[in-house]
């Protein structure tokens, strides 16, 4: 009878442990764990309305990820359809308390932005625990925290979904059916409460190095963004102005098979330096103009596609700066090793100055080298970018479009956003009836004819 009566109660406490268990293991865990770190952030942003400057309101999912830091999606930072930076941050807590905040940086590989809160965090607000590298099979059920509509009390949804897909190449990537519109930026965490990371997607919301990966169709694609690159940028946040990312130097495509074949290079992957900038670390390495990098630290480049391009300046720019990077070249059919010592990168498209032009309504920014890679632009090559049009306005009924580079308007060269603004400035002044602004575009040169109407306000 003793026996029976200990079996029972051994009986008893396994069923109380193992319920306790799985009271923790399961989603309404997860959700009540992770919601005391999302918080709503809400900004202002300047955009045009009918041709109209205006300020709008935006509202995205963040999550406290420091004792005064939060994160969100880096489309935030970008969102303005000027180049403004948003500004008037104000996060909400799910007790229902307020606080200020200032844009702290976005970081464009991760795509993630950071804010710095004003003042204490309130009772029970949580950071979200950053710990270690958590994985996740195929098939296995998901969930991740958004934002209910702002007129409803509490403000953390959850939505489900499923982990659909693990790659490993060309990068290692974690893709998922959360319905991304739901909860971009919001912590994702499987069905016994492990947290993976945060929810990105494949696409210009997406990380950079994700960007040409979504392929054409309409659907969304969802992203986990992992732990480990959360917990790296947290330690570090990126600053705007701080240029801490390292850069080669380089414009570059894609190995193909095609050109590997041609080459004679097999199954060979990697990099095809089209041109290297004067002063930078490629060029202090002694890379040249036609090297192929294929190997970088003794592993292979998964780059053949241009698709993929993104995902090696990734590579690069994630590294330290002031660290040293082995390169496999083949240079005219040998091979030879260069050594690289990384330095700091110029602006990024973040920090580059812009100039808005309210009479001819269109924006434009100062060129960065990544519009060089883009557009195959020569080392010296001087003009601004044309960053947004504004539809029915002098500059866009003048022919001017999105992506030209203005290199001469009237004659005058044109090298920063700041000529561009003296030149619009004095067209103001004497009110002139044209203005002739020398372009590239497609990488040939135009001349576009802009004709203010002055007797239309």
């Amino acid at each position: 009878m003793r026996a029976t009566r200990a079996a029972i109660t051994i009986a008893l406490t396994i069923g109380t442990v193992s319920s306790a268990r799985l009271a923790i293991a399961s989603p309404h865990s997860g959700f009540e764990q992770y919601r005391r770190s999302v918080v709503a952030v809400t900004y202002s942003v300047e955009t045009n309305v009918m041709r109209e400057v205006r300020e709008v309101a935006g509202r995205d999912v963040g999550v406290l990820v420091g004792k005064g830091l939060v994160l969100l999606n880096g489309t935030v930072a970008t969102s303005s359809s000027t180049g403004a930076q948003p500004h008037d941050f104000r996060v909400r807590f799910a007790n229902g308390e307020e606080r200020d905040a200032t844009l702290v940086g976005r970081d464009e590989f991760a795509n993630l932005a950071f804010v710095e809160l004003t003042g204490d965090l309130p009772a029970g607000a949580v950071p979200l625990p950053l710990g270690g590298k958590k994985t996740a099979a195929v098939g296995e059920r998901v969930y991740a925290l958004g934002l209910l509509p702002e007129n409803l009390e509490p403000m953390v949804r959850l939505t489900e979904g499923r982990i659909v897909a693990t790659v490993e190449r060309p990068k290692a990537l974690v893709i998922t059916d959360l319905a991304v519109e739901d909860a971009l930026g919001g912590p994702v965490f499987t069905e016994n409460g492990t947290l993976l990371g945060v929810l990105s997607e494949l696409g210009e919301a997406g990380p950079s190095f994700a960007q040409g990966l979504g392929g054409d169709n309409d659907r969304t694609t969802g992203l986990i963004v992992d732990l480990p690159t959360i917990a790296r940028l947290v330690d570090a946040p990126p600053r705007k102005g701080e240029l801490r990312r390292s850069w080669l130097g380089i414009t570059l495509q894609a190995l193909d098979k095609d050109k590997a074949e041609y080459w004679k290079l097999g199954d060979a992957t990697g990099i095809i330096v089209n041109s290297v900038m004067a002063g930078s670390p490629a060029a202090a390495a002694g890379l040249q103009e036609g090297d192929i990098v294929v190997t970088m630290d003794g592993a292979k480049i998964p780059v053949n596609q241009d698709e993929h391009v993104p995902i090696f300046v990734e590579q690069i720019g994630s590294r330290p700066v002031g660290s040293k990077m082995r390169l496999g070249v083949v240079r005219q059919g040998r091979r030879i090793e260069a050594t690289v010592d990384l330095v700091a990168a110029p602006k990024s498209r973040l920090d580059a100055e812009i100039y808005h032009s309210e009479e001819f309504e269109f924006t434009v920014r100062e060129l960065v080298f990544q519009d060089y890679r883009n557009f195959d632009l020569k080392p010296g090559f001087k003009g601004v970018l044309v960053n947004k049009i504004e539809e029915g306005g002098w500059a866009g009924v003048g022919g001017l479009e999105t992506g030209d580079i203005i290199q001469k308007v009237d004659d005058r060269e044109i090298v920063a956003p700041g000529d561009v603004k003296t030149v619009l400035a004095d067209a103001v002044t004497k009110q002139k009836r044209k203005l002739v602004f020398f372009v590239q575009r497609g990488g040939r040169t135009q001349f576009i004819t802009v004709q203010p109407n002055w007797g239309q306000s």
